[in-house]
């Protein structure tokens, strides 16, 4: 085992006063390392955000030349869809109460372009049929694509 030795008072405080200094020193210089750490890391996060925020800068400049690109286009849509509107009242007014009603009916998710899309295609429904009002109301007019010539037979079976 290991002896121990006595100190006397003199040398006692003389070991005091040393280790006292020593831990002094070592303080301090942990202090110094602690602050260039802290200055380093402070460095390092300052030159990250610098570079973030040049990614940001990068970014923002794409999309504000997007943006300037796209403007026109807005324009245009909304003068676009304004046209298509006034069409859509137009041929809402042109075939009548009933095409109003059909077009109230119709799905709210549909767009005017497509509302009037729809009206073109169905406007045999609001015509008005031939007829003095009364009772059922005539066919319709279909064109035949080869016309009856007179003096020739009738491929069309006839009904008495």
């Amino acid at each position: 085992m290991t002896e121990q030795s006595t100190f006397n008072d003199e040398q006692q405080a003389l070991v005091d006063k040393l280790v006292g200094e020593a831990r002094v020193k070592a303080r301090e210089k942990a202090q110094v390392d602690f602050a260039a750490q802290a200055a380093k890391d402070k460095d390092a996060t300052s030159q990250a955000a610098l570079v973030a925020e040049k990614k940001w800068q990068e970014l923002a400049e794409k999309h504000e030349a997007r943006v300037k690109e796209l403007e026109p286009l807005v324009a245009k849509s909304a003068a676009f869809d304004e046209l298509v509107a006034e069409m859509l009242k137009d041929r809402t007014k042109a075939l009548g109460d009933a095409a109003k009603k059909a077009i109230a009916a119709l799905p709210e998710g549909l767009t005017d372009l497509d509302k009037l899309n729809w009206l073109n295609e169905n406007e045999s429904l609001f015509e008005a049929a031939r007829g003095d009002g009364i009772g059922t109301p005539g066919r319709p007019k279909i064109q035949a694509k080869d016309k009856i010539k007179p003096g020739e037979i009738c491929k069309y079976p006839i009904r008495l």
